[in-house]
């Protein structure tokens, strides 16, 4: 059989995607759920009455205020959230991105979400200044909500300049269950797998991404980063048929992604398969790729 044509590929710019981001939208069912629920809170406590006084109609009143100030806190949040992201999909060149930029680059210096936004543009493109903007934000200060999402973002970012010990200290302070989007706990599990794998827990990776498999069309928009995580645990474990067998999935569905186990510091036995995995699939290695 003849050797296939060697074609060259370059690593997928991220803006290309920020049109298909999903703009979040307020969960009209799940508020009316919780409506539902303090109206039969609200009942309860009346007809109870008799019995507990005004003590539980002031229990029930001071939970509503509760979850009135934490709702009108989520609606900020999402709609500052639906804002970013209209910039965001603006950036679909450089100059959308550069004009992306300097709309996020107002507002406070410690501004989480948008860190976050700026970071993703600017990591194809100058990997050096997304780990400054990352590594500037005081998670402390920031929504709770969104202190995973900065983590894993900058965990990523340290896993593809193999600042591996970096990326784990994150990782270990990640929860997945402070995350209630299944795309998002996938890209999570994907970070923090292979957080573990490169620093010798690859069973601990291994359990992640059995819950999380690349295979699911649930996380399609992810399925590049858990593959990615497979080789490394896969290699941790010294399954090296597994390792190969994701590597030639991740060749078909994201090629640039395989330069970033070409990088410096990267095992020899990784750099050499994904060497062969490329050329097999017709692809022409770059030296110049720096990430994937």
């Amino acid at each position: 059989m003849a050797n296939p044509k060697k074609r060259n590929i370059t690593p997928k710019d991220p803006a290309e995607a920020l049109a298909q981001i999903e703009t979040p939208q307020v969960k009209w069912k799940v508020i009316a759920q919780i409506v539902g629920g303090f109206a039969v809170l609200w009942v309860t406590a009346f007809m109870a009455k008799p019995i507990f006084g005004y003590v539980g109609i002031g229990v029930v009143g001071a939970l509503t205020l509760v979850a009135i100030g934490f709702g009108i806190y989520i609606w900020r949040l999402t709609k500052k959230q639906r804002a970013i992201l209209d910039i965001m999909k603006s950036a679909t060149d450089p100059e959308g991105r550069k004009r992306a930029l300097e709309e996020l680059g107002t507002g406070k210096d410690n501004d989480a979400m948008k860190a976050i936004a700026k970071a993703q543009l600017l990591a194809g493109t100058d990997a050096t200044e997304a780990l400054r903007v990352l590594e500037g934000v005081d998670l402390k200060k920031a929504p709770v909500m969104v202190q995973d999402e900065v983590r894993a973002q900058l965990a990523l970012l340290y896993l593809r300049g193999n600042r591996v010990r970096d990326a784990r200290a994150l990782a270990d302070e990640m929860r997945l269950d402070r995350q209630p989007h299944a795309k998002a706990k996938a890209f999570y599990a994907a970070v923090m797998a292979e957080s573990l794998a490169r620093t010798g827990a690859g069973e601990e990776a291994k359990k992640l991404l059995d819950t999380y498999t690349a295979d699911d069309p649930a996380y399609a928009e992810v399925q590049p980063m858990l593959l990615r995580a497979q080789v490394f645990t896969a290699f941790q474990l010294k399954k090296k048929g597994l390792a190969k067998k994701a590597m030639e999935t991740l060749a078909e569905v994201e090629p640039g992604m395989l330069a970033a186990f070409m990088a410096k510091g990267t095992q020899p036995e990784i750099i050499q398969l994904a060497k062969q995995t490329l050329s097999a699939a017709g692809y022409a290695p770059k030296t110049q790729f720096k990430r994937g």
